[in-house]
């Protein structure tokens, strides 16, 4: 939507605060860390905007979005029939081997990061560089994943006094979820789901339906959802990955982690690495 320009990016995100509200005012999108986001958000937003960069440790984060793209459709359909024949742990071992064995493919992570999305958003030193070169660091936190779960009333109150918000009683701290626990009916089912969803980011994000045609885009929404019930099941395959695998992604991530290290000032996931 910033590609629009910030005056459609405010009304769209922010139209419906008003101009009295102290609020402090946000976006919450890892979407912003594709290549030339930074360049673009520079041209629209003040060099000294707060940013708050939530990052795991990568090889866990990896799984994670294997999983999700999987059942989404990101994947090749070959990926998919792996995966429900054999589980996500010796699927993602496959995939993992299938594009980092490749000089070609690994090579065209960073290029192609829509294409390689299970590591390209797991670089965050390549992702978050980016960022520094176009905004003050002096204004960036970075989040540990592991941390904030760990103890997530203690990394709110920082995260509060980094963007100047008071604490508010009532708030749950202790909250655990996992919607993305979803697999794929079926490869071919997951290659159309792929694209119904990115239509439904067509008409969300860029066209913002739900502001000009709310009826017209309530009428989108419930296909959407019947698409979606036939397309997904739930996920019951709870295997870890392998520590073979885990050891060769943190490989992989070692010299990132390490830029990333010099970024934020902090030893990270080092002991993954040796």
């Amino acid at each position: 939507s910033i590609c629009r320009g910030s005056r459609y990016y405010r009304r769209r995100y922010f139209g419906h605060i008003s101009r009295g509200d102290k609020r402090p005012k946000g976006e919450i999108n890892a979407g912003l860390t594709f290549a030339g986001c930074a360049g673009r958000l520079k041209r629209h937003m003040s060099h000294d905007t707060r940013m708050i960069f939530m990052m795991r440790n990568p090889a866990d984060r990896s799984y994670s979005a294997y999983k999700y793209f999987l059942a989404r459709g990101f994947l090749p359909v070959s990926a998919v029939r792996y995966d429900a024949r054999f589980g996500h742990a010796r699927g993602f071992d496959r995939y993992v081997h299938s594009v980092l064995d490749n000089p070609r493919k690994r090579s065209r992570i960073m290029k192609q990061s829509m294409k390689y999305l299970v590591f390209s958003q797991s670089n965050y030193a390549a992702c978050i560089r980016e960022f520094t070169d176009a905004f003050d660091i002096g204004n960036m936190k970075f989040v540990v994943f592991e941390e904030f779960i760990a103890d997530q009333h203690k990394a709110c109150r920082d995260i509060y006094d980094f963007i100047g918000v008071r604490d508010s009683d009532g708030i749950d701290y202790n909250i655990r979820a996992n919607e993305g626990s979803d697999s794929a009916v079926s490869g071919a089912r997951a290659r159309f789901f792929c694209l119904v969803k990115g239509l439904n980011y067509f008409f969300y994000d860029l066209i913002a339906m739900p502001h000009w045609a709310p009826k017209l885009y309530k009428r989108y929404l419930e296909w959407y959802k019947s698409v979606r019930d036939k397309c997904l099941t739930p996920d019951n395959d709870k295997s870890k990955m392998l520590d073979s695998t885990r050891r060769y992604l943190m490989s992989y991530y070692s010299g990132d982690i390490r830029e990333l290290e010099k970024l934020t000032g902090r030893s990270l996931w080092r002991e993954r690495i040796e």
